[in-house]
């Protein structure tokens, strides 16, 4: 049996969770689990300053809101563990961990140049620089989320340069993919057969199986990146140079508007410029008032 079955069936069954609430308390455990172990910690037996340390990495990963995710879905699993098999001792431990406050502040981003120059000093030589070229161009160019590119399939490629993809809660949205990335994917593509890859995943490592997000977390951080800065980018360099929130919303896959009106406090003064280079009223000559004639 796997290490998390008994606690699916339990978020199922006992707690009445969604499937997609359920897997995604599964894959925040999976991060922690790897994480913890990635720094040679035990996932059964780690103190709170473990934990805590985690947090801190988290924080160059995630924004506050899907750390306090991690941390419910840890808590949970916890007090299953507590509940179901009397084990108390985790589950004490985790209780001095208290969650981060979410200030909704998007982190400073980079300018559109230093973006670009890094992604374009990615030579386009052998199979792990292409691959590195066409995951910055993919999520820097169309927004995905790291999760959201490590599932991206061969089929999720259309022929009108359009890809599929699979959200949060499984939505499905369209968005495009850049000029420079239509043009890196057929070259990808020729040294990814090379690999005889094993899966239909279109990211890869060298033995041919799907790459995981740690595996991308590990690519990003060596050109100076990491996925939400990548992401935020993204978004405010879209709305510097006037793109409709609305649009912006659609191509992040955001189900509220709300979210995405985050990035509006970046770039105040480009949209009021926006405004009144856009909107009708700004466009109307101003009336010159006569000055009533004595009588």
């Amino acid at each position: 049996m796997e290490e998390f079955d008994e606690f699916e069936n339990y978020l199922y069954f006992i707690l009445g969770r969604s499937k997609n609430t359920v897997n995604s308390y599964i894959n925040d455990l999976k991060d922690i689990r790897d994480m913890l172990e990635s720094a040679g910690k035990s996932f059964d037996n780690f103190e709170d300053t473990d934990i805590q340390e985690i947090i801190n990495k988290m924080k160059d990963l995630y924004d506050a809101t899907s750390i306090n995710r991690k941390l419910s879905a840890l808590r949970t699993y916890l007090k299953f563990l507590s509940r179901q098999k009397g084990k108390t001792e985790l589950l004490k431990k985790i209780k001095k961990i208290k969650n981060m406050k979410d200030s909704r502040k998007i982190p400073s981003v980079p300018d559109e140049q230093t973006v670009i120059s890094k992604i374009e000093g990615i030579e386009l030589n052998g199979f792990e620089n292409i691959r590195d070229r066409l995951i910055l161009e993919l999520l820097y160019g169309s927004g995905l989320r790291v999760s959201e590119l490590v599932n991206l399939k061969l089929s999720d490629i259309t022929e009108k340069d359009i890809i599929k993809i699979e959200g949060k809660g499984k939505k499905e949205r369209f968005v495009p993919i850049s000029s420079e990335a239509k043009r890196i994917i057929p070259m990808y593509i020729e040294e990814r057969r090379k690999l005889s890859p094993k899966t239909d995943h279109i990211i890869i490592n060298r033995k041919g199986k799907k790459i995981t997000r740690q595996g991308i977390w590990l690519i990003l951080k060596k050109y100076g990146f990491y996925p939400h800065l990548l992401r935020h980018s993204f978004a405010t360099h879209l709305i510097k140079r006037g793109m409709n929130i609305r649009n912006i919303q659609v191509m992040l896959g955001h189900s509220n508007l709300s979210t995405t009106e985050i990035y509006t406090k970046i770039a105040p003064d480009v949209l009021r410029e926006t405004v009144m280079r856009s909107h009708p009223l700004s466009r109307m000559k101003p009336r010159i008032r006569k000055e009533p004639s004595s009588t």
